[in-house]
């Protein structure tokens, strides 16, 4: 009997011992510790526009040292009418920045060469003053024409003053015998 009870109690330790040793190896982690996560990367978005390939908002990975270039790279580089002297490309870029590639100015020779231009207002030069004698435009309308054309560029043609926000085709019907480039 006290052979019984000396296997039943070794047993019982024994299993206790192995059911402890399999808890602790349950325990130990043998997994590496977790790396800290990489911050995220910080990223800028800039609007181009003017004369680039693809006017668009460009989204750049901010380094610390982005410039205009990149961001005319990114929205596929210039146009062969780009005036890259008026801008500085090694600008540094903003986050919300708007940034406009003007067109070099071009001298294009009058639509009507043998005609008598001297009735017709020059678009691509005439003043404020000038600009208001045309039917339909009035002193904010020339001033915005000249900003039009400070921003883009000479006009190409008589057709393009249309894109001067207030000229629609019927006011552009009404001058466009008067005008020229």
């Amino acid at each position: 009997m006290l052979k019984k009870k000396f296997l039943i109690g070794f047993g019982i330790v024994s299993l206790v011992t192995i059911v402890g040793l399999f808890v602790i190896g349950l325990l130990e982690d043998d997994t590496p510790p977790l790396e800290p996560p990489k911050p995220p990367v910080k990223k800028i978005s800039v609007y181009i526009s003017g004369q680039v390939k693809n006017i668009s908002v460009v989204e750049l990975e901010d380094d610390g040292n982005l410039r205009l270039v990149d961001a005319v790279n990114a929205a596929g580089g210039l146009t062969e009418m780009a005036d890259s002297d008026a801008v500085n490309l090694a600008l540094p870029l903003t986050d919300g920045q708007h940034v406009h590639i003007p067109t070099k100015d071009i001298f294009l020779l009058p639509q009507n060469i043998s005609g008598n231009s001297g009735d017709l207002v020059n678009i691509n030069t005439a003043d404020a003053e000038k600009l208001a004698t045309l039917k339909g435009i009035g002193p904010a309308l020339a001033q915005r024409i000249i900003e039009y054309r400070e921003q883009n560029g000479a006009f190409k043609t008589i057709d393009e003053i249309k894109n001067v926000r207030g000229i629609g085709d019927k006011k552009f019907a009404s001058f466009k015998d008067k005008i020229t480039i």
